[in-house]
């Protein structure tokens, strides 16, 4: 009991370290004391009408975890069109999206170019691979065919039902992550600051493609140059995690259309991807989880 409370104190000062702004350490706490009485947990008042793509860009290592994550998209309670997976060109995948019927998007055609347009590492480790991925989540509206769709990383398993949309507001989802360097970037970008007290990295997001547009639209006419060269140029070789997809829309979104959306606290696991298969038996068992991601990192 005594290590639980000091594990408890340790999470609750070093958030307050991290933060370093009052406010958003009391929007935090207001978070977690959500999330204990699991509110915006159950599906209640779902827009379950609306038609939405599911956008999943999927690299090598994570092709181990496809299958389970196209699976589990039966817990998203909106009416699914299609779902794209976004990957390099893979017989092995290919012939997987024939069989589920999946639109298979090679991400080389997306943009106009491939990772190799991006030169950016930190202490000798390539990222453009990983910048790349978040120009192809922001770049869902070239080739859907909703107005609005899902963007899910390829580690995320969804283990219960899940809504991004309840009375005519977008769901997004705040976590305990906090990375400055996130918000620097969008200040940078947009030239103010980032609205949102709580992260909203959260492995999954809905898009609206017309206020994507818009966003990007913004951001051309401010720089004189493509959005995406935008993005690209927040890149530093002295920090290996530069943007955030995640977190550059959802404050956007909150900036221009305060009206239009609401937050509830993020229910994930994440889990060491050693077998799935026993996890999931296991996580579906868990009343309070949407999702579990099986995060390759955790591994070391």
């Amino acid at each position: 009991m005594r290590g639980l409370i000091s594990r408890f104190g340790k999470n609750i000062w070093g958030q307050y370290k991290t933060r370093r702004s009052f406010y958003s350490y009391i929007v935090w706490i207001v978070l977690k004391i959500k999330k204990r009485f699991r509110v915006g947990f159950k599906c209640n008042a779902c827009d379950s009408l609306m038609r939405v793509d599911v956008v999943i860009p999927t690299v090598s290592k994570d092709f181990i975890m496809l299958d389970h994550v196209i699976r589990s998209l039966k817990h998203i309670k909106h009416n699914v069109n299609k779902v794209y997976v976004v990957a390099p060109r893979d017989v092995l995948v290919e012939k997987y999206c024939l069989r589920k019927k999946i639109v298979f998007i090679d991400e080389n055609t997306v943009l106009g170019f491939d990772k190799k347009h991006i030169t950016y590492s930190v202490g000798g480790v390539d990222r453009s691979g990983w910048l790349f991925q978040q120009l192809l989540k922001l770049s869902g509206d070239k080739f859907v065919e909703m107005q609005n769709f899902i963007v899910l990383d390829s580690d995320t398993v969804y283990v219960n039902d899940i809504c991004f949309k309840k009375k005519c507001r977008f769901v997004f989802y705040g976590s305990d992550e906090f990375h400055k360097p996130y918000y620097d970037a969008y200040e940078y970008m947009f030239g103010y600051p980032p609205v949102a007290r709580v992260s909203l990295v959260a492995h999954m997001m809905i898009f609206n493609s017309d206020y994507l547009k818009e966003m990007k639209d913004e951001l051309e006419a401010r720089w004189n140059r493509p959005w995406f060269d935008v993005v690209i140029s927040t890149s530093s070789s002295a920090e290996q995690s530069c943007v955030s997809e995640y977190e550059t829309y959802s404050n956007w979104v909150i900036f221009h259309y305060p009206e239009k959306y609401i937050i509830y606290p993020f229910y994930n696991k994440g889990q060491v991807r050693i077998c799935p298969d026993d996890f999931l038996c296991l996580a579906a068992s868990v009343e309070y989880l949407h999702s579990v991601s099986f995060h390759a990192y955790l591994r070391n």
